[in-house]
């Protein structure tokens, strides 16, 4: 109840409680609509059992809901996530440390949306080589989740056609101090990884180099080596704040269908951190495609 009231206060919503139906009590039937989303809403009101103001009312109309979902608003939720997911995922980082780091992993998903002409012209759909469009309109994600437990942490939403390095930058800055985030490759971006590490306090990242991906060694071996790659000028007229060049360790590993696969870290200290704990790490990536699942099916 005290992050409810807190969320209500934050965002003004506070003042809309002498209703029929109060806003902290609209907050939980927004929820509960959420967890028992196979039934109607008149059985997730009879479930929920809201205790109005007035003890007379005893019944309230689908349309009552209806605006008083509409009179909330969406701040209300989203500083409710936002505090249940620093709360949450501060209690279990400290309980799921590697090597005194938290862990995470940034990717991309994307959600179905009722089909209405609202969200096809604000979201838009994927569009197939046929010419023909999916049958919903399809919302964008990035977020970052906790590998042990699964929890999001952040996440942005946006239309389909946007592309996933534009949600992921705004997600960056907001990833904890003492933390290794594991990426897919397609994040392999300087102004991302060097935003990740050059901001907070030991704060690194863990990802899959790409086929074309340039580097110059400066020591080490053909399996472990420490190298330096250059940032694109393109990428240093978005963020002049870029250096020329960075420097990134590569860990060769075996991927579970027997290929080799190249591995770039911040990770540099080759005694605290082995190449074979470095692999191991990156495998459990997948775990964020069970999150994934976890929030579309169950």
């Amino acid at each position: 109840m005290a992050w409810i009231e807190q969320a209500l206060d934050a965002t003004g919503a506070a003042s809309i409680r002498r209703r029929r139906l109060p806003a902290e009590q609209v907050v939980w039937l927004v929820i509960a609509l959420a967890l028992y989303r196979h039934q109607s809403m008149p059985e997730v009101l009879a479930t929920l059992d809201l205790a109005l103001p007035c003890a007379a009312e005893r019944t309230v109309s689908k349309s009552a809901v209806t605006q008083a979902r509409q009179r909330l608003g969406v701040a209300p939720l989203e500083q409710l996530f936002g505090q249940t997911a620093r709360a949450w995922c501060r209690q279990d980082a400290e309980r799921h440390t590697w090597q005194g780091l938290s862990l995470w992993a940034m990717d991309g998903t994307t959600f179905r949306t009722p089909d209405s002409a609202g969200n096809r012209a604000h979201f838009g759909a994927q569009a197939y080589a046929s010419g023909k469009i999916a049958s919903y309109p399809q919302v964008r994600a990035v977020s970052v989740t906790a590998i042990p437990t699964h929890l999001v942490s952040d996440i942005a939403f946006g239309e389909y056609g946007q592309n996933e390095m534009l949600y992921a930058k705004t997600l960056v800055e907001g990833i904890a101090d003492h933390s290794l985030t594991v990426f897919d490759r397609g994040f392999l971006c300087a102004e991302i990884l060097l935003g990740l590490t050059l901001a907070g306090h030991e704060r690194h990242y863990l990802i899959p180099a790409k086929s074309n991906t340039k580097w110059e060694v400066l020591s080490g071996t053909a399996d472990d080596c420490l190298v330096r790659m250059r940032v694109s000028p393109q990428a240093r007229a978005k963020a002049p704040e870029l250096p020329e060049h960075w420097i990134a360790r590569a860990v060769r590993m075996l991927s579970a269908n027997g290929k080799q696969r190249i591995l770039l870290t911040s990770l540099l200290d080759r005694q605290r951190f082995k190449a074979d704990a470095l692999a191991a790490c990156y495998r459990r990536r997948w775990e964020i495609e069970t999150s994934y699942r976890e929030l579309k099916q169950s």
